[in-house]
């Protein structure tokens, strides 16, 4: 890409960068180092893509515009640098060059698009980057990223990826609504993904769509992914979560911010999974779990914090929080209504019965009450109605979220 003459002395400054997910992120800077260079660029850099260039990219490469989260929040000459570096990793150049000697500003551009386009499974999240500064005083930089996945193999991947996700959005109803969409695509992850710290591949989406087997950080770029193929509003988010009951502190988790019928919600598909976290009698016969499948921010962040740096909108609404739309969301104390839905439920044969409340006093005010007179009528009643000598319902607590799930046994 670059032609290169003995010209005199540069500055060059060398910048390595790494972040993931399930594991704590950092930024590993080298020492700046001041040298004679024996290899400098011989005419100037090429100009920023323009927006008629970006756009020819994504027709040929079918890199497919959508409103970018993280590119949104940028000013104009970010994202003319964003729309360097994006395409550059695109087309799997190994030098890109932009200017700016803002290293540091760099590295979170570059972070965005890896937030942006789970698409890039190739993207290692390494790089390295060179500052150059010409006699006149100009300076520019040349990034070069580091890919774990290139040529042919790179293109077999994508084919297996494509293959997996086709086949996915050909089940989905095209008459399904915003939420239908989101809890398909929730299920199906949850369904054929296993969780799995040791997985190849577990930073991408590769680990979820061909070897079934990842971590949060596949996970929520597979959801991200397919949200998007079906017109969801889907972005990456990353910070810290801790598990009530299973971990001691906070650990690096990546989980995804939605927007359904126009306000936005917090979907966290790895936590949705049985083989994730749970520990529990029924362990084996729950597949998933939906408590955090479209949440707003008073549930998500009573065990999630956000990473330094990332900011979301607010996210307030419980219209879309699967428990709300299927009636398992009380916002009084009312102990008949949970009684008629403990009998339908019963009556229906379904598995499970949940409960979630819409303040932690609400939750506090119906916990005796369900566990000590309802429970134990409706379990009469499941007896009385199957003609069993003896019945077994089981509780589940998830005091974070206001809510508690039965567990009915029909034999």
């Amino acid at each position: 890409m670059l032609k290169f003459l003995l010209l005199g002395l540069f500055l060059v400054a060398a910048v390595g960068l790494l972040w993931t997910s399930d594991h704590k992120q950092e930024a590993h800077v080298r020492p700046v180092i001041s040298e004679l260079a024996s290899e400098v660029a011989s005419f100037p850099p090429e100009e920023l893509a323009t927006q008629d260039e970006q756009d020819f990219i994504t027709e040929n490469d079918a890199l497919v515009i959508r409103v970018k989260f993280f590119y949104e929040q940028l000013d104009e000459e970010e994202r003319m640098i964003y729309r360097v570096l994006r395409d550059g990793v695109a087309l799997g150049e190994t030098e890109i060059q932009v200017y700016s000697d803002d290293t540091q500003r760099l590295f979170e551009i570059y972070r965005m698009i890896h937030f942006d386009y789970p698409e890039f499974f190739w993207m290692t999240g390494w790089g390295k980057m060179t500052t150059y500064q010409w006699p006149g005083g100009r300076v520019y930089t040349v990034f070069e990223p580091e890919y774990g996945h290139v040529g042919e193999e790179k293109e077999r991947m994508q084919a297996e990826i494509e293959a997996a996700v086709e086949a996915f959005l050909a089940t989905v109803d095209a008459n399904a609504t915003e939420f239908e969409r989101v809890r398909a695509v929730y299920e199906y992850i949850i369904m054929t993904t296993t969780y799995n710290l040791d997985a190849p591949d577990n930073q991408n989406i590769y680990s979820v769509f061909v070897h079934r087997e990842s971590v949060c950080a596949g996970f929520s770029r597979a959801a991200q992914l397919l949200l998007e193929r079906l017109g969801i509003f889907a972005t990456y988010v990353v910070g810290d979560a801790y598990i009530p009951g299973f971990t001691a502190y906070p650990v690096a988790h990546a989980w995804n911010l939605v927007r359904v019928d126009g306000e936005y919600y917090y979907l966290d598909v790895t936590w949705g999974s049985p083989t994730f976290a749970e520990d529990f009698i029924l362990a084996d016969s729950i597949h998933i779990l939906y408590d955090y499948l479209l949440v707003n921010e008073e549930q998500l962040f009573r065990t999630h914090t956000l990473g330094e740096g990332i900011n979301m909108p607010p996210v307030t609404s419980t219209r879309s929080n699967f428990f709300y739309v299927h009636g398992m969301f009380y916002h009084t104390h009312d102990p008949e209504a949970v009684l008629e839905a403990m009998n339908a439920s019963i009556l229906d044969q379904e598995d499970w019965i949940a409960f979630q409340f819409a303040t932690p006093e609400l939750f506090q005010s119906m916990r005796p009450v369900i566990y000590e007179e309802l429970a134990p009528i409706a379990a009469r009643n499941l007896m009385e109605w199957y003609g069993l000598d003896r019945v077994q319902y089981f509780f589940r607590e998830k005091e974070n979220l206001n809510k508690i799930t039965i567990h009915w046994l029909y034999e």
